[in-house]
């Protein structure tokens, strides 16, 4: 993935360049206002900015001075947004079927993310049935990342998707957006959020008043980082003074780990 845009917002100007890795969540981070949001408008090719380049893989997708602006519908991005903006009169079985509908198709009746393993991953098969108003906010959310995984995208772009959440619900949320690395797609995710940085960025853009002030992995770019700890019984690790619990863990001695609590 590569961007580089420059645009100017009434008297705010966006000029940020960056590049994310193939696979894996890139973080887009910084405080409100600095141009994040419009960072991503720009790639789902929502805005057209004065001076642009977007590329994902060898497929260009702006290119201002070569006049290349592929419309937003064709880009092939799936983008999950911070309310879920679910069908309210289809089921969650009709709200992903219609995210599997939009898939353009390469090859006849080829898709490469398969419906089964977005319902797996996301855990959302015993609610296919339901409807999105009886769903908790989190639920929701799976459901509209699942959506936007079977429409097939070469990048997904998620845009404070746990902003809206409880912080037991957003916990929960994460740990399935940690586990769509599985499907080998490139994602680029905003957020303000340190914690959501440590726990998912593959690579970190830190931004900040429309520029990008640094770029890098998140253990070499922000404070603090990599700990060791011991474990001290089944489920808890004892981390300098403080022992936390790490139910499910199961990691061979020297693992390296992202702990969150």
């Amino acid at each position: 993935m590569r961007v580089r845009a420059r645009h100017r917002l009434g008297d705010f100007r966006l000029d940020v360049a960056f590049t994310g890795p193939e696979d894996g969540i890139t973080m887009l981070f910084g405080p409100s206002g600095a141009g994040k949001s419009a960072t991503l408008a720009i790639v789902a090719g929502l805005v057209r900015a004065d001076e642009a380049v977007v590329a994902v893989g060898n497929h260009v997708l702006t290119d201002t001075a070569a006049r290349i602006a592929v419309p937003a519908e064709r880009r092939r991005i799936g983008i999950v947004h911070q309310d879920a903006r679910l069908f309210p009169h289809l089921s969650v079985e009709r709200n992903l079927t219609y995210g599997w509908r939009r898939a353009p198709k390469a090859v006849p009746g080829e898709r490469r993310i398969e419906r089964d393993a977005v319902i797996e991953v996301l855990a959302i098969g015993h609610l296919l049935d339901r409807r999105p108003l009886d769903l908790s906010g989190g639920e929701r959310q799976r459901v509209a990342i699942g959506r936007a995984l079977l429409s097939q995208p070469d990048l997904l772009l998620l845009d404070e998707p746990v902003s809206a959440l409880d912080e037991a619900r957003r916990g929960e949320v994460l740990s399935f957006i940690a586990a769509l690395k599985r499907f080998g797609l490139p994602m680029l995710y905003v957020t303000h959020r340190e914690d959501e940085v440590r726990l998912l960025g593959d690579h970190l853009v830190r931004i900040e008043a429309g520029r990008v002030v640094a770029e890098g992995t998140p253990a070499a770019l922000l404070p603090g980082g990599l700990v060791t700890g011991e474990a001290v019984a089944p489920g808890l690790v004892r981390i300098g003074s403080e022992t936390i619990a790490v139910p499910g863990l199961d990691a061979p001695v020297g693992a390296v780990v992202r702990v969150s609590w």
